[in-house]
């Protein structure tokens, strides 16, 4: 019986906690659908609050928005969300890493990308096709590189101006559109 008292007397001690902190928080009602990035002051240091993110209604857009979230997560080497953007089982063929293996995982070939990013290469597109067959995106493009830092290695000026041709398949899951396969190649330089 006295197991009984305290269980019901631990369970009003916790209520009395619970209304004790929420009544301590103070809620801001932002405005529906608010893109703007906000920054808050904290004792004297500025924090930056994420923006909030307005779906895409169309597929293709939001397809379109996983493929360039990815591009510029490793254009900027943010490998993790570059990691999350991808299918668990996803594919990743590349020649830009001509010495990852067959058999790499999914972050090892983006650690391989990075680094040829990182040395001064950018991708730019040219052009996009998108299609919708039975309810997955294929997403053909067109890109050129550009050796975008003047003091990179000779291998990657001498990529500048090569084309390549990317084809990349993303799904639809709970989280979003997701790349289940990327291949990019160099398109052959004409002799």
């Amino acid at each position: 019986m006295a197991g009984a008292r305290w269980t019901l007397g631990g369970g009003v001690l916790l209520m009395v906690i619970v209304l004790l902190v929420a009544g301590a928080c103070t809620f801001e009602k932002r405005a529906e659908n608010a893109t703007e990035e906000e920054t808050v002051e904290v004792e004297g240091e500025e924090i930056r609050e994420a923006e909030e993110v307005v779906l895409p209604a169309a597929p293709e857009e939001a397809a379109l928005g996983t493929l360039r979230a990815f591009q510029e997560a490793m254009a900027v080497g943010d490998l993790s969300l570059a990691l999350a953007l991808v299918d668990r089982d996803a594919t990743l063929v590349d020649d830009l890493v001509p010495d990852a293996a067959e058999a790499a995982s999914r972050g090892e070939v983006l650690l391989e990308l990075r680094s040829v990013l990182a040395q001064g290469l950018a991708v730019e597109e040219e052009s996009r096709d998108v299609s919708f067959p039975g309810g997955i995106a294929v997403v053909v493009s067109s890109l050129v590189l550009r050796a975008s830092d003047e003091e990179a290695p000779d291998s990657v000026r001498e990529m500048d101006g090569r084309r390549l041709h990317e084809t990349a398949i993303l799904v639809s899951t709970d989280d979003g559109w997701r790349i289940r396969h990327l291949h990019r190649s160099f398109v052959p330089v004409p002799s």
